[in-house]
């Protein structure tokens, strides 16, 4: 009797064991289900995006890691918000057309030009908003025929170059023609924007994409601003 009391209770066990790791495998599937979320493109035209993603930037000056908020209503109008490792909001970028306005949220400055020279501070060299907007959405095709570009291993890996720019996409999103991570590289610059999430055709407030300053902020010459911007 007692042996078989002793062999219910180490069937019991088994089978409780065997349900909790049942369990825990069916709570790490559905985690993964629910953070591992595939692209999904619009079925028409894209007409606006918005994603997450972390810049890495290096120089002989300069180099540092930032993190990256980006939003775009094509065709040209674009917001990039930079953050610090712990998610601190540093700078906002307002780019539309051909005019740029960079702000500097800690010290209240900012400062109003050109959307090619601004970008040429964050990429290295001068590009055109659209032109952005076609490489984070992979829509390579749509490039000027400016660009030089090439394919390898299937079209999946992409390079292209246009003057003292050139840019490779690597890494795709499953499922997509979305790259992963960008490199861009100039002369004595280098660039790695790697894409965490990317959503298309989201609405926005027309005030997204319009510069606004908190009470006190100054406009500055670039040569001032430049003095802090990347530090």
């Amino acid at each position: 009797m007692a042996s078989t009391a002793g062999q219910k209770r180490k069937t019991r066990l088994h089978s409780f064991i065997f349900f909790l790791v049942l369990t825990a495998g069916v709570f790490l599937i559905g985690i993964a289900c629910r953070t591992v979320t595939p692209v999904v493109l619009p079925p028409g035209e894209i007409l606006s995006f918005r994603g997450q993603g972390s810049f890495y930037f290096q120089s002989p000056g300069a180099k540092g890691r930032v993190r990256l908020n980006f939003f775009f209503e094509l065709p040209s109008r674009a917001r990039l918000e930079i953050l610090n490792p712990l998610g601190g909001l540093e700078s906002i970028l307002w780019l539309d057309g051909r005019q740029a306005t960079l702000y500097l949220t800690a010290d209240r400055l900012f400062w109003r030009g050109e959307t090619g020279f601004l970008l040429s501070q964050f990429l290295g060299e001068e590009l055109a908003v659209e032109d952005l907007s076609y490489l984070l959405t992979g829509q390579i095709a749509r490039l000027p025929r400016t660009w030089q570009i090439n394919s390898e291993a299937g079209g999946q890996t992409v390079y292209g170059r246009k003057e003292n720019l050139s840019f490779e996409l690597k890494e795709y999103f499953t499922g997509s023609g979305i790259p992963r991570t960008i490199l861009f590289e100039a002369e004595n610059y280098s660039a790695r924007l790697r894409l965490q999430t990317i959503k298309f055709n989201q609405a926005y407030k027309a005030a997204l994409f319009q510069p606004s300053f908190p009470a006190g902020a100054r406009e500055v010459s670039w040569e001032e601003l430049s003095r802090l911007w990347k530090k």
